[in-house]
């Protein structure tokens, strides 16, 4: 145990030694109170740093108790990846990584060597079919009006043939009636047997004409069925040209097909924003739906901090927070919670989380929450880390 008389080494040069060593002069009766000014001035030192520190561990610790904080927490934005609709081969890139582009600018274009040769074919595809209706329509024309005089004609013919036939059988009753006469004359002896065949002549002529005139009549109305069927058969020609539209219809949505297939051989910005990086450089090759282009869509940027379990009680939408970015030193930004997730790290896909489970000192589950902040920076970069103050009150 240390006596009194003890010297306590705090780290500082003992003053009392220097008191000692020094030769007694005449000035020894002021050599004390120097020594005991210097001391006072290190425990006055000591004392203001113990106070510093007190009071930093009490702000530190307050700071704590009233805040949430996070720093898991990065620079969030909206990115896409942009893809082709159809296999091929990137033929050109027409902007390089970091270039703000604006919606539907040309970023890059794909080989479109045979698209081009199938737009010809179909082309010519359409020009022979449209050719072949132009001509069908004109010949069907033609056969109509033909058919048409054939028809008039034939009903014609059919007309007279019928008026023969009945002027045949006028005739045929005429002569009928004279041989019927000639034959009761005959029988009374008052005419020849000369003039009784005479009578019979005329009547077997005049049925004979009718004979004749029937069959004609009958060939006449043939003739006019005939006609009434060839035009009948203009109407099947009329269906011929519909399958010949048909035809023409879908060889122009062939050409439609090739024509948007060509279209989209050159790759447009869906929207405003930043190249981030190229995933299919010129000459590769791609398939459906393989994205080629990762890109920054819009300026919009928000913060998303990542916190414990046991602090979610904590924070609510609306909750206000400070957000400080190690790029932006000595600068705080104020922002509000926009939204809480609905799940925790277990339940999210591992690459939406930035620090897995399994390599955090804490295997805790984490959940994420969206600040919003009120006036960002427009240094901000999608990435870049940040630190999150979410006040536990709400204030």
């Amino acid at each position: 145990m240390k006596t009194s008389s003890e010297h306590v080494d705090w780290g500082f040069p003992d003053d009392s030694a220097e008191t000692v060593s020094s030769p007694r002069s005449g000035s020894g009766p002021s050599a004390r109170p120097a020594g005991v000014s210097r001391r006072l001035i290190r425990w006055i030192v000591i004392v203001l740093t113990l106070t510093m520190l007190v009071i930093a561990l009490w702000v530190f610790s307050t700071h704590r108790a009233q805040n949430v904080i996070s720093r898991n927490a990065f620079v969030k934005t909206e990115l896409t990846n942009v893809g082709a609709r159809f296999d091929g081969r990137v033929a050109s890139v027409e902007v390089t990584p970091g270039t703000r582009v604006n919606a539907g600018q040309i970023i890059a274009r794909l080989d479109d060597g045979h698209l081009r040769a199938q737009e010809v074919e179909a082309t010519a595809n359409i020009a022979s079919l449209e050719r072949t209706r132009v001509q069908e329509t004109a010949a069907i024309e033609q056969e109509r009006r033909t058919l048409a005089v054939a028809y008039q004609e034939a009903k014609a013919r059919a007309e007279a043939t019928r008026s023969e036939v009945q002027a045949a059988k006028i005739r045929v009753a005429e002569t009928q009636e004279y041989w019927r006469i000639r034959q009761e004359l005959s029988k009374s002896g008052m005419i020849s047997a000369e003039a009784l065949r005479e009578a019979n002549l005329k009547r077997q002529l005049a049925l004979e004409q009718l004979a004749a005139a029937q069959s004609n009549a009958s060939a006449t109305e043939a003739a006019v069925r005939n006609a009434e069927l060839n035009i009948s058969g203009i109407a099947i020609r009329q269906q011929r040209l519909g399958i010949l539209s048909s035809e023409i219809n879908v060889a122009k949505g062939k050409l439609a097909r090739v024509q948007a297939d060509l279209a989209s051989t050159i790759i447009k910005a869906p929207t405003d924003g930043t190249i981030v990086r190229w995933l299919v450089n010129s000459g590769g090759s791609i398939r459906v739906g393989t994205p080629i282009v990762n890109m920054v869509i819009g300026s919009d940027r928000w913060v998303e901090a990542w916190i414990d379990e046991d602090e979610l009680e904590y924070v609510h939408i609306g909750s206000p927070a400070m957000v400080s970015f190690p790029s932006l030193p000595g600068k705080q930004f104020e922002g509000v919670i926009e939204r809480v997730g609905v799940t925790t790290d277990l339940e999210e896909p591992v690459v939406a989380v930035p620090e897995q489970r399994t390599n955090r000192i804490r295997s805790a589950p984490i959940i994420a929450v969206i600040v919003r902040l009120s006036n960002p920076p427009s240094t901000l970069l999608p990435g870049l880390s940040a630190i999150v103050d979410i006040n536990r009150n709400g204030l």
